[in-house]
């Protein structure tokens, strides 16, 4: 499977509308303050870094396409603490926070918009609806962080299954996953780093979920043969990643 193309033609707006309608609703009036946000867009290569450690942000980032994610180095490894997707603003924080405390880098080639954080107050400093959205946002975002730490107490199977089924019901939201078929260019260390696993633990846990028959993993595709027997083992459900508004 080839990355999925940018389907914003360079505009970082239809992405993040695409992605906060499907999950909380938007105004028509919010929708046109999105659509007419001032940005600038960057391609990034594989491990290359968007924001460093320690930089002083001014504006966000929009994720248009790929994966990015946050890290930490500690001693001489990188652990993986988030992993953002097509519609995500994995620094929407620094609206309140600027000084970056973490790294965020691209997994694989990707596309990031940048919105200047003088625009984003102005506009919702006259929008409850983009406040509740964008606070969503960050409560989600949260959410995930605790479901991470719990998944410390999980097996690696459980671990690598709880990974691969959060990244497939996130990227369903924004037509991301394709007849149970997903891009994902991550190396068997990126896993590793994420999982709190070694590389060679990781290998071994991939083999016995393709043995399983639950996945196959070729090229940079990784396919759910039998999700709901994947979800089962991986002790899966969705409701930490709040893919819709309760309140709708």
């Amino acid at each position: 499977m080839l990355p999925p193309q940018n389907s914003g033609a360079a505009m970082p707006s239809k992405i993040l509308i695409k992605r906060l309608q499907a999950v909380v609703g938007l105004s028509d009036e919010d929708r046109t303050k999105l659509a007419n946000m001032p940005h600038t867009v960057k391609e990034f290569t594989d491990g290359e870094y968007i924001v460093r450690e320690g930089d002083r942000a001014s504006r966000c980032a929009i994720v248009m396409s790929g994966f990015v994610f946050r890290h930490k180095v500690v001693g001489t490894r990188a652990q993986i603490l988030s992993i953002y997707l097509a519609g995500d603003m994995p620094d929407l924080h620094t609206l309140q926070l600027p000084v970056m405390d973490h790294n965020i880098c691209s997994a694989g080639p990707s596309t990031v918009g940048f919105v200047p954080h003088t625009y984003l107050n102005d506009i919702l400093s006259s929008s409850p609806g983009l406040v509740h959205a964008l606070w969503r946002e960050t409560l989600v975002d949260a959410a995930i962080y605790r479901e991470w730490i719990a998944g410390l107490a999980r097996d690696a199977r459980s671990r690598v299954g709880h990974l691969i089924c959060e990244l497939a019901a996130r990227l369903e939201v924004v037509g991301l996953l394709e007849n149970a078929s997903f891009y994902l260019p991550f190396t068997q260390q990126n896993i590793a780093d994420a999982c709190g696993l070694s590389v060679v633990h990781i290998n071994r846990t991939i083999q016995e979920l393709r043995q399983l028959r639950l996945i196959e993993w070729e090229r940079r595709t990784l396919t759910l043969l039998r999700r709901k027997e994947l979800e089962e083992l991986a002790d899966f459900t969705p409701e930490y990643l709040h893919l819709r508004d309760e309140k709708l």
